[in-house]
């Protein structure tokens, strides 16, 4: 540590000082001086009335704080929107603006009357504004929402960023990490049994400890109910958690009785059937029993199921995350070393120079894949993932929807996007408070358009129309020139994204939501209906314009969209049929809905 005195000519002895702390670092002293030498004679003479102000500068500057971190990044998105703004602009698309204003009315008219509508499209070039009706009111955008939180873990993690999962031995401990890893699922699970039980003695260990202190404990979102049947679409989130923390839940007829089947098998799970045979239809749900390192989640099965009757097959959710990885990682084991399960408990994992010793670990995909499924299938539970993930690595507390939805707001704020504009609650839209107007999602859209113009961005993180997930059957007309994300509640419904030249570059972009009145009824197909002719009626006065010869403004060959930015916020962050994204809803897994609750 060196110290410099504040003033020069000051020689002191430091008693009764006053400290001054920083961000838990010494930074200055204050204290009085016994003796001081004269600048002017040369001789010494006490003095009593003197104080003379140290300035300590240590070795190593102590850690930046959690703020720091989240200012330093914010910053740095900040500066990459204002270089990418200073790189838009161009002349606009010259539509037929009365004609498209007059049709799209026409759609709007009938819906006006039973619920609250926004439309806002906007030529993402010039950023000349093409439509716009009611763009500024706020309303519940659904899974819209999910936009934001992909947007901000991409900028702010990187396209690349990959969750790891990793497995340590610790004496007779089998420890197992887990970072937020949103995909990692059976096949995961069993190929790290695998490879565990190829490197380690099975015999010799004698507990599985789960580590899942990345993210907080609390593990439902806001907006979430844990009440009701156990809905998987509104599953728990934890850093260390499997097949998007549901379980399979399969009720057949028997000779003796309804047999109850659950996939993955774990020891954290446990089966009450009282269903009985006979005319109905068994009822399923699930909730957590005891508490600590004992809860369980508990699938009780009730009602009744004919004799003949084909398997019911339901998704459910489990009550605690970390605890059933480790149960069915400890049913794994004991398939391959023909023994009984390791019990599991919660602990934190020793570091590498206190004993623990490496064994496996599992990187996921890269972070642009995980997020374009997370879009395409509209999973609540991956959404929350991210947010949480976002939390934690920025700003180095464990993650949680308080840290998240900061770190999101402010990337929000860093966009230059007005904060008056959006209500965040948590991740995937899943929530009744969530609000937000179809101007700023567009204006989300054309900013993270222009910072990250390159593969790994939003843009190509959006899903194409037509193509999988809930746009599989929707605009399929558009020849794959739209990419957007859906949202859908009761009475909510939404669809925002990007029309693009036959080249793929994003020409246009749009927002549509819609809010059903209170006592009013507009089904989801009704609604969905009037977006898909709001975007094909876009479609065609681009193409109209196109074909008059408007294209060749583009000639040049500069991407309407904007270009990349050298250097982005992320820079400073260091077989089953299941859908690549997991279940949407209570359905068998082989079947990803199209009209999913918050898809």
């Amino acid at each position: 540590m060196h110290v410099w005195p504040a003033a020069a000519g000051a020689i002191t002895l430091v008693a009764a000082a006053v400290l001054v702390f920083e961000g838990g670092a010494l930074t200055r002293m204050v204290a009085p001086v016994p003796y001081a030498m004269s600048l002017e004679t040369g001789e010494g003479e006490p003095r009593r009335d003197a104080y003379v102000e140290v300035v300590v500068v240590p070795d190593e500057l102590p850690p930046p704080t959690a703020e720091e971190r989240l200012l330093a990044r914010l910053e740095a998105v900040s500066r990459a929107v204002e270089q990418a703004r200073g790189g838009a602009g161009g002349p606009p698309i010259a539509l037929d603006t009365a004609g498209l204003d007059s049709a799209i009315r026409k759609i709007v008219a009938p819906l006006e009357r039973l619920a609250s509508v926004s439309v806002h499209v906007r030529d993402l070039a010039s950023d000349t504004v093409l439509f716009d009706f009611q763009g500024d009111v706020p309303l519940n955008p659904a899974s819209n929402n999910k936009l934001l939180t992909t947007a901000a873990a991409l900028d702010l993690l990187g396209a690349d960023y990959r969750f790891e999962t990793r497995v340590l031995r610790h004496g007779e401990d089998l420890v197992v990490v887990g970072e937020g890893d949103p995909s990692f699922d059976h096949v995961a699970l069993a190929a790290l049994a695998d490879e565990i039980a190829a490197r380690t003695d099975l015999a010799s260990l004698t507990r599985i400890v789960v580590d899942d202190a990345a993210f907080s404990p609390r593990r439902m979102a806001p907006g979430f109910s844990d009440t009701a049947i156990g809905l998987s679409y509104q599953a728990p989130s934890g850093a260390l958690s499997l097949d998007f923390n549901t379980v399979e839940i399969t009720v057949a007829p028997a000779a003796e009785g309804p047999l109850v089947k659950l996939f993955p098998d774990s020891t954290h799970v446990v089966i009450d059937n009282r269903a009985t045979i006979g005319s109905g239809a068994p009822t399923v749900r699930t909730y957590a029993r005891g508490e600590g390192d004992a809860v369980e989640t508990v699938v009780e099965v009730t009602g009744k199921i004919r004799r003949r009757a084909k398997p019911v097959l339901v998704r459910r959710r489990i009550s605690d995350p970390g605890l059933y990885t480790g149960g069915a990682l400890a049913v794994m084991l004991a398939a391959r070393s023909q023994d009984a399960p390791l019990p599991v408990v919660r602990g934190r994992a020793p570091t590498y120079g206190h004993g623990a010793e490496p064994v496996t670990r599992r990187d996921s995909a890269p972070l642009a894949v995980i997020a374009a499924d997370a879009l395409a299938f509209s999973n609540n539970f991956m959404a929350e993932q991210l947010l949480r993930t976002v939390g934690w690595r920025v700003t180095q507390s464990p993650g949680d929807w308080d840290n998240g939805s900061q770190v999101v707001l402010g990337y929000w704020r860093a966009l230059g996007l007005d904060p008056n504009a959006l209500v965040f609650e948590n991740g995937s839209g899943m929530s009744d408070l969530g609000r937000v107007t179809t101007s700023a999602l567009v204006d989300l859209i054309a900013v993270a358009g222009r910072v990250r113009a390159e593969e790994g961005g939003l843009l190509s993180a959006l899903p194409v129309a037509g193509e999988r997930g809930t746009l599989v059957s929707r605009l399929r007309k558009s020849g794959k020139r739209v990419r957007a994300k859906t949202g859908t509640l009761d009475g909510v419904s939404g669809l925002t994204g990007v029309i693009t030249a036959e080249d793929g570059t994003p020409q246009v972009g749009f927002s549509i939501l819609i809010n059903v009145d209170d006592g009013r009824v507009a089904v989801a197909a009704k609604r969905k209906r009037a977006e898909d002719k709001i975007v094909m009626t876009v479609l065609r006065h681009l193409d109209a314009w196109a074909a008059a010869g408007g294209a060749s403004r583009d000639a040049g060959g500069k991407s309407p969209a904007g270009t990349a930015v050298d250097g982005s916020a992320a820079d400073l962050v260091a077989s089953d049929g299941t859908p690549p994204a997991g279940p949407a809803s209570d359905v068998p897994s082989s079947a990803a809905p199209a009209d999913p609750p918050a898809g």
